[in-house]
């Protein structure tokens, strides 16, 4: 049994622990849920018709699109760029195939790359006209939010390289805006597409725009959180330190902006960059960023919330070192009192934070502890969502595992079994092996530190039925659920009187032998 414990307290911290790989890679697919219900179905990022651009001369939208003027079919688009094009014809050709891609249903992305107009898109982002530009790079933001392929054939022709350059050289912010939205569209393709546009020197352009935030309307601040939320989300793999340490200057100063979204989507980017291991967590720590986080955290707006609680998740995942620069925040008697009183999202974050910190050391469990925060947890378990409940049996199962014998009693006075003996019927391996962990250690405790009141908490964990579940999950097939319960059995509800008044439980008697 003493194996199997610390075996399972490997799960809680990442400190040259091999089992910790399985958890992030847990993390990250519950990031990338979280962030499809901000944005609907992608991270890329088709632009419809929208009549408040400002270079959008007509009414129209992407539920009732209206031919411009000009038309022409996109063989004719080509032959005309290909026949010395005056300005206005360029500037109707562009417009006229950057609508084509603004479509909301089925827009030809396969014809223009097909036809060999990327080319020519990428080719007038360096024409000398803003008209032209706008369009061209408005057309390629929607190429590059298809498929792979599609991305591909931009990258290849240019585009990366010729994006960034104009976001750098034109003083028009809702290009320079255009031009971002095209190279976020890139490197949220892939890693490769990401690592390619850093190449293109995408973060030295980022951070002059970043540098001046507050002089920068709201759409292009959100347009370049956006950018660094994909600069940082990819984790295969994740960017180098030298790297990070460039970023980590454009997302601060993206964290002060006045404006939720901008603040949200640069949590995110921070977020992806702390799931990491402990060299990456002291880069973070270093560009001196949790005071924007903890106020985050401390906004009650749930959106804001949720990123920065998995900021300061990801930190005490670390070791107990960074783990210790969180507590000391403040944070958990400040705002997490509050936060453990939420549901959904916030309250999984809370508690999956909370876990990583009762892995922690005597201490740090007793920070928790001193918080109040203990019976919330017991609360989320009994009441939460399964996924909830998930990671509170976790947190409770580290306070178990990790706390000393008087904080393990802090469980039982806290109605833990009561709460455990209701769950023992759901038929979850990992989740029955963290309960029967709190089991097993909150009644060791009770009769080390209180055995004149051990017949109470046992009467209190029969009577909602925990015993009957423990005598069935005797035969789980798992050996771990098995042991536990042979162990609570056999420890704390096991008599002599029972075999003793059972006719058919008769002992036989010894042979001797000479």
């Amino acid at each position: 049994m003493a194996e199997h414990i610390e075996d399972h307290a490997k799960l809680y911290k990442n400190s040259g622990k091999g089992e910790q790989d399985t958890s992030r890679r847990r993390r990250t697919e519950q990031t990338i849920e979280l962030r499809r219900q901000k944005r609907g179905n992608a991270l890329n990022k088709r632009r419809n018709i929208d009549p408040n651009a400002d270079y959008e001369s007509e009414s129209t939208d992407m539920e009732k699109y209206v031919p411009p003027k000009f038309n022409c079919t996109l063989p004719q688009a080509k032959e005309l760029l290909l026949n010395n094009p005056t300005q206005d014809t360029l500037r109707k050709v562009f417009e006229h195939i950057r609508r084509l891609l603004s479509r909301d249903k089925n827009p030809p992305i396969d014809e223009v790359v097909n036809e060999g107009l990327v080319v020519a898109l990428v080719q007038a982002l360096g024409y000398p006209d803003e008209k032209v530009q706008y369009e061209a790079a408005w057309a390629l933001t929607n190429v590059v939010s298809g498929t792979t392929r599609h991305t591909q054939a931009a990258v290849d022709a240019g585009a990366t390289v010729a994006l960034i350059n104009l976001a750098r050289s034109t003083s028009n912010h809702a290009l320079a805006d255009q031009c971002f939205w095209a190279v976020a569209n890139i490197m949220g393709d892939c890693a490769v597409f990401r690592d390619h546009a850093i190449d293109c020197n995408v973060i030295p352009v980022l951070r002059e725009f970043t540098d001046n935030i507050q002089s920068l309307k709201v759409t292009l601040a959100r347009t370049l959180a956006w950018v660094c939320s994909n600069i940082c989300r990819h984790k295969e793999p994740q960017i180098n330190h030298d790297q990070m340490r460039a970023v980590l200057p454009a997302i601060g100063n993206l964290l002060t902006y006045d404006d939720q979204e901008v603040r949200q989507d640069a949590c995110w980017a921070l977020s992806y960059l702390t799931d990491n291991d402990d060299s990456a967590l002291e880069i973070v720590l270093n560009a001196n960023l949790l005071t924007q986080v903890r106020n985050l955290i401390s906004s009650n707006v749930d959106k804001m919330v949720a990123p920065a609680l998995r900021v300061f998740g990801n930190f005490v995942s670390g070791n107990d070192r960074i783990t210790q620069v969180i507590i000391d925040t403040g944070i958990l008697s400040a705002a997490m009192p509050s936060i453990m009183d939420k549901s959904g999202v916030v309250l999984k974050e809370a508690c999956w934070m909370l876990s990583n910190i009762l892995a922690g050391t005597v201490p740090q469990i007793q920070a928790v502890i001193d918080a109040g925060l203990v019976p919330k947890i017991v609360f989320a378990l009994e009441c939460g969502e399964f996924k909830v409940k998930g990671e509170a049996a976790y947190a409770l199962s580290n306070l178990a595992l990790s706390g000393t014998q008087e904080q393990v009693y802090t469980l039982a006075q806290a109605g833990i079994l009561s709460a455990v003996a209701k769950l023992l019927n759901v038929r979850h391996v990992e989740f029955l092996v963290n309960l029967l962990t709190v089991v097993h250690a909150v009644f060791n405790s009770i009769s080390t530190m209180k055995p004149d009141v051990l017949e109470a908490y046992k009467d209190e964990f029969e009577a909602a039925g925990g015993i009957d579940f423990i005598e069935e999950l005797q035969n789980h097939e798992n050996q771990k659920i098995y042991e536990f319960c042979y162990e609570i059995i056999n420890n704390y509800f096991f008599q002599n009187d029972d075999i003793e008044n059972d006719p058919n439980m008769a002992v036989e008697s010894p042979v001797f032998r000479f």
